[in-house]
């Protein structure tokens, strides 16, 4: 497996990427998890967050898109504020300058099914926190399932609850803020078994599409 790190504008090797990531995603969201209001007719599901401003985290093998993940800066327009502000009731930890919104969490359907803890899902989790320590992010904000949120909680995270849950498309889902910290990268490396770093290291000048090591 191979992790990608893409934003926009990207090339001809990247937008293949994202064009597995947003058809993978519909038949996730829409056609699995059933969000109606994200059904399109060309099977691609793609908002108006998924603009320059977003970074997406991916997960291959063979170049076949098995899992990823989308950050979004929290002072920039981002779907917890935009789309699902009425689930926050409580204050931000710090500054929106300093934290991010993760959306679209999923794995390969294919990948999941009968396994407890997919690979794929355990190298987006330690991706995602080490993306975030190296933007210098302090905290990550999300809105997921309540199973999501035990789920990070299992890998050692600090998550703290935004608001109270509310009912979306017959299912509860919650808004909460994750703790970034080299205390929580070192806590899911630990859960999951993934010692080395995913994320190459790269400055603002670097292209915005890398590749990180291979996974094991």
């Amino acid at each position: 497996m191979k992790l990608h790190i893409v934003r926009s504008p990207a090339d001809r090797d990247s937008h293949d990427l994202l064009e597995q990531n947003f058809r993978l995603r519909h038949r996730v969201f829409v056609e699995m998890a059933g969000w109606e209001a994200l059904r399109r007719p060309d099977g691609r599901d793609v908002d108006a967050f998924d603009n320059g401003d977003a970074t997406h985290l991916l997960i291959s093998d063979s170049g076949i898109v098995v899992g990823g993940s989308r950050l979004t800066p929290l002072d920039r327009p981002n779907l917890l504020q935009t789309v699902f502000n009425g689930l926050v009731q409580g204050e931000l930890p710090a500054h929106p300058s300093l934290g991010a919104d993760w959306t679209r969490f999923y794995v390969h359907p294919d990948r999941r099914e009968g396994r407890r803890r997919a690979p794929e899902s355990a190298a987006l989790f330690c991706a995602v926190m080490e993306y975030a320590l190296l933007q210098g992010y302090g905290f990550l904000t999300f809105v997921s399932s309540l199973s999501m949120l035990e789920h990070g909680t299992a890998v050692g995270w600090r998550i703290t609850p935004l608001g109270a849950p509310a009912m979306s498309d017959g299912k509860p889902i919650i808004a909460a803020w994750i703790e970034v910290s080299e205390q929580a990268l070192h806590n899911v490396r630990r859960t999951t078994g993934m010692s080395r770093p995913l994320v190459p290291v790269f400055s603002s000048a670097d292209p915005l599409w890398s590749d990180g090591p291979l996974l094991a």
